[in-house]
């Protein structure tokens, strides 16, 4: 097992010493996560280029077998990025707890099917909710079910935003169960929600200034896919050259390659709040006991 050449011990952290030792963490030990990580990352970056491939084709597919199909695809790679993503966390725990790299993607996986039956769930209550309302109400405008989507995906961030700590706190330590991430530990991160908050917010305000950047190239391909599929909406031919799939692939694929040290410091700045959380539970306790 290779040395970070950081200290990894837990303690108490202001929140730019916790990105600050993030960066740190990432560009001082930039090989070992490039030589642990580069079959996750590669594997992701493919998948997301059959994505966002099959999702820019829906937009200006008119047959339904066609449509049914790239849905499809788009599926099982999406499926397929979820498991990557995984295997990458737990290959990262693994380094950080200088464990096998087995058990920490199995535990990775199990946190990640939790979070995908979520999502389903809310999925679920999404179109229970849009179908009642034009069934029964006949209410079908677009800006109404766009609300409700936009509701439900706040409400959602809300009530994951405690996960950042408990899903941590679970990969981290080996003797919990996978119902702490909703149960104590829980309770915990809910009890810091505004640390949390503060964190996920700067860590994302930074990251998304950095990939409109690195991801700029996929932005133009995928705004001209939209353009084109509203003019074939609207009747007009296709502008698009017939090799667009293979463009926005490839875009999508390097532009994920280029996101995934944006996406290792979030990880990483979410790890040192989770120490530093768990520090400040520990200093407490023991004043209190003292």
């Amino acid at each position: 097992m290779n040395k970070l050449k950081i200290e990894n011990h837990m303690k108490s952290r202001s929140l730019s010493a916790i990105t600050a030792t993030a960066y740190r963490l990432l560009s001082q030990n930039m090989k070992l996560w490039m030589r642990r990580l580069w079959p996750w990352v590669i594997g992701f970056a493919v998948a997301s280029g059959i994505v966002y491939s099959a999702c820019t084709m829906i937009m200006s597919e008119k047959n339904p077998t066609t449509t049914l199909v790239l849905w499809g695809i788009a599926f099982v790679a999406v499926i397929a990025e979820i498991f990557l993503y995984a295997c990458a966390s737990g290959s990262i725990m693994a380094a950080l707890k200088e464990q096998k790299t087995k058990p920490n993607i199995m535990r990775a996986l199990r946190l990640a099917l939790l979070f995908a039956l979520i999502y389903i769930a809310f999925l679920i209550v999404y179109y229970a909710i849009s179908i009642s309302l034009v069934l029964i109400w006949n209410i079908g405008v677009l800006y109404i079910h766009i609300l409700i989507a936009f509701g439900l995906m706040l409400l959602g961030m809300i009530i994951m935003l405690p996960v950042c700590y408990s899903g941590m706190r679970y990969l981290a330590e080996d003797d919990l169960k996978l119902g702490s991430v909703f149960g104590k530990n829980y309770l915990i991160g809910l009890r810091h929600f505004w640390r949390l908050f503060l964190t996920v917010f700067v860590v994302m305000l930074i990251s998304m200034l950095l990939a409109s950047l690195l991801a700029a190239p996929l932005g133009v391909i995928v705004m001209a896919s939209m353009q084109d599929a509203l003019g074939i909406y609207l009747g007009d031919p296709s502008g698009m050259p017939a090799t667009q799939p293979l463009l926005i692939f490839l875009a999508a694929f390097i532009a994920t390659i280029a996101c995934s040290f944006i996406w290792l410091w979030q990880f990483f700045c979410i790890y040192y709040q989770y120490g530093s959380i768990t520090t400040r539970i520990k200093e407490y306790e023991k004043a209190i006991n003292d």
